[in-house]
């Protein structure tokens, strides 16, 4: 945290916090009017933006950047943030969420990120912050979702968009200004600084930068090539005018603004590849139209380090193979200004539209070229775990790059590896639609080989069946595995794989008996294969086995499955991966449903505890750790432990999900229950009262959530003492759970005893007690003795026969004994037994989403 205090006009008795700032540029010139205007702009009132607008290559970046240097003493904390993309953007703000001592989530980055702006806005021990946003591409997106609400700080934004908004979407006013292109002085102060020599004879200067249209980023880059080169002047001008004209006359008028920098690049480059000393310019050339088809990041040369071997023959070596050959030429590439460097955290960057330029002037051929050549150093770079959260970093910005080079257009394995990987990594961390938006790329470029088109659909149907669309993932599912019958037989990996998928969306459809038969069949051809060493495929097999035993109400056998693939996991792949946690998990939920809520509890805590230390205490798999901790919770009596897990859980999950997906559905369920656990009636009833549309809508008819959800609606209506309306939604969810799992099955039981209380409290008490006497009898045909179902079942079954007039007072006592050795004296269950009253049977939160 920094501490400053100092006057909001004056200067600063400690430097500020300058995070990401790039170093000034010792050649800036001129612009001193617009500097002036953004300090009075900023400095005018706390809370201020301003915007920089203007074409590329203007120097918009470099005014900020000065700005930063020149009035630094004004700020306790200057932070620069990347702003072309989110991924650029939200890593500044994980690095500042660190900086200013804040937790810092990479499991669900938008966490963090408001996290940072609630920060600077109320935490006055940051002290005067700006924020510089720089390449900002959607302003008003920009500030809705990144730039803070108010505190003691400014904001700056660059942006090409110069149509700024006068009023954003929270109604703050932003100044700014476009900024043009330099004068004729301003170019030849730039001239003087870079290459003072060649701005002589009289005249010189001024034809030079007239004939670069006084575009600083071209005036820099030729000022610091001429400096350097051997060419005369005059040449350069006779062959800078040839090649204007000729690419003026080939790109029309749309593309006038980028011929200056183009015509001057081609001149460069001839230079280069006629250089024959040591290579060097070659060299140069050639990294600097790989770096035209990354995404415009900054580059480390670690980046291109790690790429070894990318030679075009078998074998050969490749252009950056050699580092002390690649460190000359990055210094080579800095002294001609062709990339920005941070030496601080050893990277380069080449402006956007320097890119564009370099791509725009090679032939069809050389673009095909360079471009799988891009592609081919992403997948060096490809860390190959994209489920672990040490990779999270790398895996963004390959992201990126994926995108701007549209690497799944590529055919090379390795690439379209890296591509499955990334789809992976971002399912894995939520962020959907980007993952559906590569697999259906993947999947449309594809054709051409069936092994990874299949990859790339069975992705692609994950992702939908995320989104609850079950009915359409089975059909494509089929039809991907109808497929792999044909081209691999029945016992292919590919085959059961489609097969998986087949059998996920059944389950999906409560189609669970047909699925537990395809998770058996799969099941038992990867055991026939692999014999005593199970491999992973084998592992995830026996996991989706054990999950729809769970869906049926079979915990006994599905505890079995889970112990053993629990150990198996941990041996082969780890106790803390990622794999293994699932399971850990699910074998919590057993034991949950099992009535063992203290082993489940103690379990899934640990579990929990280790998806933190690995840094994915927020991914989707960890945040059903969190729902079912809070029913086990709230079961032992800790509602308000129970209130945080389930508080928490939903907050995330709406950042993860849309509102009305299963997974959003389901976490509204266990946190409506436990609102009303703890007390908090009126916001479980709004809770209530906005489920069962999308519940009903979003689930086949012979699905079991909508008849949970509707056991959870009647402990709301029951809390507040509406028991016929309770009665009515608890009869509706025992009939549906009747046909799909039978009558007196374990599913069945909470339905059966929370509709007799609505009977009871409807003073309806003989059908109460009947239906009381048939369940409990259900529950010990079905459970151990002291299973929490069981007990809730004899407890509201005595309460019945105590109205009618039996004397149950010895059964009574026996019972309250049974419940403190069970649960402890303090527990709710046992201090509400000082009077006859009855008790709700949770929902189980058997279905696993």
């Amino acid at each position: 945290m920094t501490s400053g205090t100092g006057p909001t006009g004056g200067s600063r008795d400690h430097p500020p916090v300058m995070g990401g700032v790039p170093p000034a540029d010792p050649d800036f010139t001129g612009r001193e009017a617009i500097l002036e205007q953004i300090h009075a702009a900023l400095q005018g009132r706390e809370g201020a933006r301003y915007l920089i607008g203007g074409g590329s290559g203007v120097g918009k970046s470099l005014i900020a950047r000065q700005y930063a240097h020149r009035y630094a003493e004004h700020y306790d904390l200057i932070w620069w943030v990347p702003a072309a993309t989110d991924i650029d953007a939200n890593g500044s703000f994980l690095r500042l969420a660190e900086q200013i001592g804040l937790t810092v989530s990479h499991d669900h980055i938008a966490r963090t990120v408001q996290g940072v702006r609630r920060a600077l806005t109320r935490d006055p021990r940051i002290g005067s912050w700006l924020l510089v946003f720089d390449g900002a591409s959607d302003i008003e997106t920009l500030v809705s979702d990144y730039v803070p609400e108010g505190g003691p700080g400014r904001v700056l934004i660059t942006s090409r968009d110069h149509r700024r908004p006068r009023w954003n979407r929270i109604g703050r006013l932003i100044d700014g200004r476009v900024v043009p292109r330099l004068d004729t002085a301003e170019s030849l102060s730039l001239l003087r600084k870079v290459c003072p020599e060649r701005v002589e004879p009289l005249g010189t200067g001024e034809r030079l930068a007239e004939h670069l249209e006084h575009l600083p980023l071209a005036l820099s880059q030729v000022g610091a090539f001429l400096r350097e080169s051997p060419l005369e002047t005059e040449e350069f001008f006779e062959r800078f005018q040839e090649r204007y004209t000729d690419m003026v006359t080939r790109m029309g008028t749309d593309d006038e603004h980028t011929a200056p920098l183009a015509a001057a690049w081609a001149i460069q480059a001839e230079e280069l590849l006629g250089d024959a000393d040591d290579g060097t310019g070659r060299a140069v050339v050639e990294l600097v139209r790989l770096c035209a088809f990354l995404a415009p990041l900054p580059l480390s040369r670690s980046f291109f380090t790690r790429a070894r071997g990318l030679g075009d023959a078998p074998g050969q070596r490749g252009p950056f193979d050699d580092e002390v050959r690649l460190d000359r030429v990055l210094e080579f590439m800095r002294r001609r200004r062709l990339v920005s460097v941070d030496p601080g955290n050893d990277t380069f960057h080449l402006h956007e539209l320097f890119q564009e330029v370099i791509r725009d002037s090679m032939p069809l051929v050389e673009k095909l070229r360079y471009r799988e050549l891009a592609r081919r150093v992403l997948a060096h770079n490809d860390p190959g775990e994209p489920a672990d959260p040490a990779h999270r970093d790398r895996y963004l910005v390959l992201h990126a790059h994926v995108k701007e080079s549209q690497a799944w257009s590529s055919r090379d394995p390795r690439v379209r590896s890296l591509v499955l990987n990334v789809i992976d990594f971002l399912t894995e961390t939520g962020e959907y639609p980007k993952a559906v938006g590569v697999a259906d790329q993947a999947v449309n470029a594809w054709g051409d080989d069936p092994a990874p088109l299949l990859h790339a659909r069975l992705r692609r149907n994950k992702i939908r069946r995320i989104h609850s669309e079950y009915a359409t993932a089975l059909a494509e599912a089929r039809d991907i595995h109808r497929g792999q019958l044909d081209r691999g037989g029945p016992e292919a990996d590919e085959t059961l794989e489609a097969l998986r998928a087949v059998a996920i969306a059944l389950s999906g459809l409560a189609r669970f008996d047909e699925a537990e038969r395809l998770f058996e069949q799969i099941l038992e051809h990867r055991r026939a294969r692999t014999g005593s060493e199970p491999d992973a495929h084998t592992l995830e097999a026996a996991h989706d086995y054990a999950q729809v035993l769970q869906e049926q109400g079979r915990f006994d056998q599905a505890l079995l499955v889970s112990e053993r693939n629990l150990r198996e996991r941990a041996a082969l792949l780890g106790p803390d991966s990622v794999p293994t946690l699932r399971t850990d998990l699910n074998l919590g939920l057993t034991l949950m449903s099992l009535g063992r809520w203290e082993e489940a509890r103690d379990r899934l805590e640990r579990c929990m505890e280790r998806f933190e230390a690995i840094s994915a205490a927020e991914t989707p798999h960890a945040l059903q750790g969190s729902l079912f901790l809070a029913v086990v919770h709230r079961d032992l009596g800790d509602t308000e432990t129970g209130l945080e897990y389930s508080s928490r859980a939903l907050a995330l999950y709406r950042r993860h999900y849309p509102p009305t997906v299963r997974q959003t559905l389901y976490c509204r369920l266990v946190h409506m229950v436990t609102l009303t656990r703890a007390g908090r009636r009126d916001e479980a009833a709004e809770e209530a009262r906005r489920l069962l549309p999308p519940t009903d809508e979003r689930f086949p008819d012979g699905h079991p959530f909508p008849a949970w959800a509707r056991v959870g609606i009647g402990i709301v209506l029951r809390a507040q003492g509406a028991f016929t309306r309770a009665a009515v939604v608890d009869q509706a969810a025992l009939e549906r759970l009747q046909r799909i799992y039978g009558p007196g099955s374990f599913t069945t039981l909470p339905a059966a005893l929370n509709l007799a209380t609505d009977l009871y409290g409807s003073e309806r008490h003989a059908d109460a007690r009947e239906l009381d006497a048939l369940t409990e009898a259900d529950c010990r045909n079905l459970v151990a003795d002291t299973h929490p179902i069981l007990l809730t079942a004899r407890r509201n079954h005595l309460v019945s026969r105590h109205v009618l007039g039996e004397d149950v007072r010895e059964e009574w006592s026996e019972l309250r004994r049974t419940l403190a050795e069970r649960f402890g004296p303090a527990h709710p269950s046992v201090a509400s037994m000082s009077s006859y009253t009855r008790q709700d049977c949770d929902v189980l939160p058997v279905m696993v989403v």
